[in-house]
This record gives C-alpha cells, sequence and structure tokens, in this order.
C-alpha cells in the first residue's frame, strides 16, 4: 500500500492508493512485491460470519476461564487437598501467564503473521485445557491453568489485531462491540456454569468444556481466516525475535506480580520475599525499557509513547481495567458473603450486569461505526463509571434489589462502552504499521491493571476487615476463625461462615458489607483519575478507507529503518538548534 502514516491517519485512501502495494515508509518507499504479498480477495457474508463466529468463540473461552473456575475453587481445594492459600494460585496462575505473554505474542504475529500464530495460541489453549482438566494433583493444575494463561493472551491479543487487520478503523467499532459483547457475556455466565459444573457434574467440565469448542474454532480459523502471511522462514524468524526484551518483561511481569499475589496471604506485606520481588520486578521493568531502545525488533517500541493522546489513552485503559474487574471480582463475593446466595444464585443476581454490559459494547460499535467519533464516549463513560462505582459505596448487608439492579445497568454502561472503545482509538492514533505492538501493549497494561486492581481491593478490604475482629470475636466466633478469615479465608471462606450462629452471621455480614463499602471507595477514586486522564487526548478522525497491514521481516526492516531516519532527523534538528543558539 503507497502511504504514508500521516496520510493513513488523516484523511481517506482513494481505491488506486488501497490497491498499491508499496510498503509503508515516510522516507522511502520499500517495494513489497513477493510471491505472497496478494491482497486477499472479498470475503463472502457466510464466509466473514463463519469466520467472526470462530473468533469470537476462542475469546469467549479465553475469558470464560478466567471466572468460571470462581465457584469451583472450594470444591477443587478440597478434592486436590490443597491449602487455604493454593486456592489462589489456581486463579492467579492463569492471569500470570495471560499478563506476561500479551507483548511477545502481538511481536511474533508481525514477524510471522497473524494466523499461524492464532492458531498456535489455540492450540496451547487447547493443552493448557486439557492438562487441568486431568488434573491429579494441585501443582498439575497450576501448571495447565499457566498454559492456558499463555494460550489465552495470544487469543485475546491476536483477534484483536486481527480484526483491526482485517477492517477499517469505522467498520472495527461493530466488530469490536460484538467482541466486548462476547468478553462480557463470558465473564457474566462463566461463574453459573462453573457452579452448574461443580454442583451436577464435575469441577473438571470446566476444562473439559473448552475441548470441544476450541477445536471448532481452531479448525474454522485455519480453514477460513484470510489475511496477509509473510510466510517468514522459520530460522530468520525465530532470529528476528528480541528474545532478550520478552524475557526481560515476562521476568518483570511474574516477579512484579507474584510479589502482589504473595503479599499479606503467603508471606507479610514487610517480609524480605515480597518486597525483593516487587522492587526487582520495578528495576527489570526499567532495565527492559532502556534496553529496548537498543533492540533490532523491539517488543514495545517506545515511539507508540510518542505523544501525549496515546500516553494518555494508555493511562485510561490502566484505570478502565483496573475498575472494570473489581465488581466481576468483589460483587459475587457480596451476594453470597453478605446476602447468602449460593454461587450459582450469585451468578444469575449478575444479568443485570452482563446484559447491559452486552448491550452498551454493541450500541457504541454501532455508533462508532456510523459517525466516526469516540472521544466523547470515552470521557462520557468514564464519568459514568466514576458514578456508578461511587454508589456502591452504599451497598449495606440489606438486600435491595432496586439499588442491586439499577446499579449494575448503570456499572455496565460505564465498563462496556468503553471496553473497545479505547482499543479503536489507540489503533487510530498509531501509524497502521503499529497497529500490532499497541495492540499488544494496550493489553498488557489492562492486564497488569486488573492484576493490580485485584490485589490493591484485597489489601483495603482486609485492612478494614481487620477493624472488626473485636466485634467478630465478642460474637462467640472462635479466635482461629477469625484469623482465618482476616488472612485471605473471607474471600474463599464461605465453609467458615456457614457454621455460623444467626446472631454470628449477621454481625460477620454487617463486617463484609462496610469493608467492601470502603474498597469501592478506592475504585471510585481511581475511575475519577482515569476520567481526568481522558481530557489529554486528542481528536482524531476514524478512516473509512482500508489499507492491508503487512507483516514479516520485510515490514520489520521496513519499520526499523523509518525509525532510525526520524531518530536521525530529530538529533539533527535539535544540533541545529544548538548551532543556531551559539551563533
Amino acid at each position: 500500500m503507497a502511504s504514508t502514516p500521516n496520510d493513513s491517519l488523516d484523511k481517506p485512501k482513494s481505491p488506486s492508493d488501497m490497491n498499491s502495494s508499496t510498503e509503508v515508509n515516510s522516507d522511502h518507499a520499500v517495494s513489497s512485491e513477493t510471491p505472497d504479498d496478494t491482497s486477499s480477495p472479498p470475503m463472502s457474508k457466510g464466509k466473514l460470519t463463519l469466520i467472526l463466529v470462530a473468533l469470537c468463540l476462542s475469546v469467549f473461552l479465553a475469558a470464560i476461564d478466567a471466572v468460571i473456575i470462581t465457584p469451583a475453587l472450594p470444591t477443587i481445594v478440597k478434592d486436590l487437598g490443597a491449602s487455604d492459600s493454593g486456592y489462589s494460585w489456581i486463579g492467579s496462575s492463569y492471569l500470570l501467564a495471560l499478563a506476561a505473554s500479551s507483548p511477545f505474542w502481538s511481536k511474533v504475529s508481525d514477524i510471522f503473521g497473524r494466523k499461524p500464530i492464532l492458531l498456535i495460541a489455540n492450540f496451547i489453549f487447547l493443552i493448557g485445557s486439557l492438562v487441568a482438566a486431568l488434573s491429579y494433583s494441585l501443582p498439575m493444575l497450576i501448571a495447565g491453568r499457566a498454559v492456558q494463561g499463555l494460550g489465552g493472551g495470544g487469543i485475546i491479543t491476536l483477534v484483536e489485531i486481527s480484526v483491526g487487520d482485517m477492517f477499517s478503523q469505522r467498520e472495527r467499532g461493530l466488530f469490536y462491540g460484538i467482541y466486548g459483547a462476547v468478553w462480557a457475556f463470558a465473564t457474566a455466565v462463566g461463574p453459573i456454569i462453573g457452579g452448574a459444573f461443580t454442583e451436577y457434574v464435575s469441577w473438571r467440565w470446566c476444562f473439559y468444556f473448552n475441548l470441544p469448542f476450541d477445536g471448532l474454532s481452531l479448525i474454522i480459523t485455519f480453514l477460513f481466516l484470510h489475511i496477509h502471511n509473510p510466510k517468514t522462514p522459520l530460522i530468520a524468524g525465530l532470529k528476528a525475535i528480541d528474545w532478550i526484551g520478552s524475557l526481560l518483561i515476562v521476568g518483570a511481569t511474574l516477579m512484579f506480580l507474584l510479589g502482589l499475589d504473595f503479599g499479606g496471604v503467603t508471606y507479610p506485606w514487610k517480609s524480605v520475599t515480597v518486597i525483593c520481588l516487587i522492587l526487582f520486578g520495578l528495576v527489570t521493568y526499567a532495565i527492559f525499557g532502556i534496553y529496548e531502545r537498543f533492540a533490532k525488533y523491539p517488543i514495545i517500541p517506545r515511539r507508540i509513547f510518542g505523544n501525549v493522546s496515546l500516553v494518555s489513552t494508555f493511562g485510561v485503559v490502566f484505570c478502565h481495567g483496573a475498575c472494570f474487574i473489581a465488581p466481576v471480582f468483589f460483587l459475587p463475593l457480596y451476594f453470597q458473603s453478605v446476602l447468602g446466595a449460593s454461587p450459582i444464585l450469585s451468578g444469575v443476581w449478575l444479568l443485570p450486569l452482563a446484559i447491559s454490559f452486552t448491550a452498551s459494547g454493541i450500541i457504541m460499535g454501532i455508533v462508532i461505526q456510523r459517525t466516526g467519533k469516540y472521544l466523547w464516549i470515552i470521557r462520557g463513560t468514564m464519568a459514568l463509571l466514576t458514578l456508578a462505582i461511587g454508589i456502591m459505596i452504599l451497598f449495606g448487608a440489606d438486600r435491595n434489589w432496586g439499588k442491586i439492579v439499577v446499579f449494575q445497568i448503570l456499572l455496565a454502561w460505564g465498563i462496556g462502552a468503553n471496553m473497545q472503545t479505547l482499543v479503536i482509538c489507540v489503533q487510530a492514533l498509531v501509524a497502521p504499521e503499529d497497529i500490532g505492538v499497541a495492540t499488544g501493549t494496550l493489553n498488557f497494561i489492562r492486564n497488569l491493571a486488573t492484576a493490580n486492581s485485584v490485589v490493591f481491593g484485597q489489601v483495603v478490604f482486609q485492612g478494614v476487615l481487620h477493624r472488626h475482629y473485636g466485634d467478630l470475636v465478642n460474637a462467640g466466633i472462635p479466635r482461629d476463625i477469625v484469623s482465618r478469615l482476616l488472612n485471605g479465608g473471607a474471600i474463599g471462606g464461605s465453609d467458615l461462615s456457614s457454621t455460623f450462629t444467626p446472631p454470628q452471621l449477621a454481625i460477620y455480614q454487617v463486617a463484609v458489607a462496610d469493608a467492601l463499602s470502603k474498597m469501592w471507595i478506592l475504585y471510585t477514586g481511581i475511575c475519577f483519575l482515569g476520567l481526568v486522564i481522558s481530557f489529554g487526548i486528542q481528536k482524531k478522525e476514524l478512516m473509512t478507507s482500508h489499507e492491508t497491514t503487512k507483516t514479516g521481516l520485510e515490514a520489520e526492516e521496513a519499520k526499523r529503518q523509518k525509525n532510525l531516519s526520524a531518530r536521525a532527523k530529530t538529533e539533527a534538528h535539535a544540533i541545529n538548534g544548538v548551532k543556531a543558539e551559539d551563533a
């Protein structure tokens, strides 16, 4: 495609431009005519629908696996003989691998193409699901969940990138809306399905469930997904991967998140283990940032943080990610521990959130497709999210159906409308050739935010709950049970509270409701910060035309040369400016 980044972002292309086959480069028109470099023929509506179903099915499975095991955790821990702290690893191993792997997947797909890497990610997810389903010990289950997370990170990132490759910026609104709706639906029904499997069949079906559907998605993707495939030679492609950068960012993420995960549960926050993990993780992030400046094909190029709009967008992504995961994680706790709902019933009570979340994503996708405007959506929904989480502070120990339903609807619109709007915003602000790494970076930041958010929320929750120690002991609850509840047991301690007398249970429910209420104050502040940051994002009109995103080693080299040329010009301008001042 003969274009420059500025052209591609600021004005539509003519049909003749769209049929050109010259690689994007602001300084040199690098020809990319290779035998495999032909444009894919237009897809029929039937084939397009089939591909989108396959992609959405993959996203559904990757999303549902983050929450489907939540109601099954007590049963899994009992069956496998795990410790009280062991249950947390069943969920966190998936999220750790998912968060750490996102940047790697996006960059590898830039080198080898989207389709083969998406197929590999699907296959890895399939293997992880099988290992988890067949697990006979906690270490085996944790390993299977980690493999699942590795594949899930690739699926989530590569589906978003593939949609960006297939459609124009305006068209992406609708398809990302559908994508967000699928994510919301999976997040909402996951606990219901997991609870049903656990209660009526076996917790292992939370993982067997993935096998036929992921296999179907893999087959459809293999047969019908036709996007640019560079057919990169294996050895040359492996040599081009930024292995040092990959190890640094994965290592930094694992150390940092493990430190947060251990803190207050496995080890005290002041322990050497927790402090060293968090500190070494932050130091490794700094080393990664320095190294990437000199990497030939960096995992996260510094240029995608090159202006205030992009930095502000990533800031909003972090705040939004921190806030959207909190209700999904803590509302079931409120329903079960305070209002006395069963695991399945707590999932049913989340349906207002799920239905509204699904509707908001699709409606906003259609609005973006028709208007080409997204900035007001980002700011408006961050304001709504701040309001929605703020009024959740009013949740008490009494059951009020008006609050439960209305608050969830407001919350869903604040979360769902921005879920994919931020992806569209980032992709509009970067050059077309950087869509892959920018989308991978967005997912990495969002995953970091969700992991940090749950930990920070738990810290506040446990801290406030500790203030009720005297009330719980005075109610006649044994001190050892109170200690377990105040040191992580309240999150997964439904079995502990089931032994309480009615007066003891009432006092415990008031304590948990108070702790959750104080916790929502933290998330309200984070949402408000995201709203303020959103005003740093500049308006950008979305294109209605589309150009194929080239991948492969030739495209990577063209980007590198373009970046070197831009850097040389910047340095030359700086030198000339200094000389002019001296003169």
